[in-house]
């Protein structure tokens, strides 16, 4: 799933840094998305979700204002 999640970034122009977590740590950042399990994607520091939150955002036209509003794309 993170391999179609980077690819869906790609296409709208925003780079991605992929953070590998320890088995301990991976608990805890579910916990901190709201239980949705890994991949977890965050903008600005904003837990979005997994895969289906991502193109959830995308099909309604919210994730390239989301990553314009965050700096991760250029205008």
């Amino acid at each position: 799933m993170s391999h179609v999640m980077k690819r869906l970034l790609a296409a709208v122009g925003a780079h991605p840094a992929a953070i590998e977590l320890e088995e301990a740590d991976e608990e805890k950042a579910a916990a901190a998305a709201g239980g949705g399990g890994l991949p977890i994607l965050f903008v600005g520091g904003v837990a979005v979700g997994g895969l289906e939150g991502l193109v959830g955002l995308h099909l309604r036209d919210h994730l390239v204002p989301i990553l314009r509003e965050a700096g991760a794309l250029r205008s």
